[in-house]
């Protein structure tokens, strides 16, 4: 996998600045945003189109924003082309074969490790805590809300994830560490990040997929089918849930 021209490639430390920047987006960006919009306009766009639309909007803001950031680092400071993230549709057709391939194999440890953490944690009378995108969804009326938020898990997450988790992050591992290390590496942080124990292990696993399917292909097509069609399963059942199955359990 070329990551790089020459000596010229992004490092940990710009991994380390991308990171910060989408984190201080997130938790320092977006409520100054929502506390400058109603001190100057008077109006309260959570009040006014609800929480989960102004999050999510929002949210894909930030992600667009650190997007071209990487862009920007990988482009104007290194002077390498974008393709460098992995970016790259060459042999598409054989990387989604690849990637749905190894997903069918490993979906049922994702989900067997799912109800063996819930098992254990129940058993130790701990009620599983649920990550808050997914009780907002249970949770959301609006079939608008609910399409963006469907929109915004299937495609927009995903993308921009692999975009950061493997095409730049991963790739600046890799330079230092071997492939293994390099594998194990991405996929703790990216369930790390994720910041939920109950799912930890699966997202783990997820993650160690994703980054395995990085390494073998060398661009990020794999690891995003991979991605959409765990997001998009992983929708299809909540949904299910939401308007079929709840009242029934």
């Amino acid at each position: 996998m070329e990551l790089s021209r020459g000596d010229k490639h992004w490092s940990l430390r710009d991994i380390f600045k991308v990171f910060l920047f989408y984190l201080l987006m997130m938790f320092a960006g977006i409520p100054v945003f929502l506390y400058i919009v109603k001190q100057i306009s008077g109006l309260d766009l959570v009040e006014r189109f609800g929480q989960n639309t102004v999050f999510l909007s929002l949210s894909l803001v930030v992600n667009i924003l650190t997007c071209l950031y990487i862009f920007n680092i990988v482009r104007t400071g290194y002077g390498l082309p974008v393709v460098s993230l992995g970016l790259t549709i060459r042999d598409w057709k054989s990387d989604v074969k690849t990637g749905l391939k190894h997903y069918l194999i490993i979906l049922p440890v994702i989900l067997a490790s799912g109800f063996i953490v819930d098992f254990v944690l129940r058993a130790f009378g701990i009620d599983p805590e649920q990550q808050n995108i997914i009780n907002n969804l249970l949770r959301e009326d609006s079939s608008g809300v609910l399409a963006f938020m469907v929109f915004f898990g299937m495609f927009a997450a995903p993308i921009v994830e692999e975009i950061l988790f493997r095409g730049f992050m991963q790739s600046a591992v890799r330079i230092i560490y071997d492939k293994r290390q390099t594998i194990f590496i991405s996929g703790f942080v990216f369930a790390l990040i994720h910041w939920n124990a109950h799912v930890f292990l699966q997202i783990f696993i997820l993650g160690l997929l994703l980054a395995y399917l990085y390494e073998k292909t060398g661009t990020l097509v794999a690891s995003i089918t991979v991605h959409v069609c765990h997001n998009t399963t992983t929708l299809v059942f909540l949904i299910s849930f939401k308007y079929f199955l709840k009242s029934h359990v």
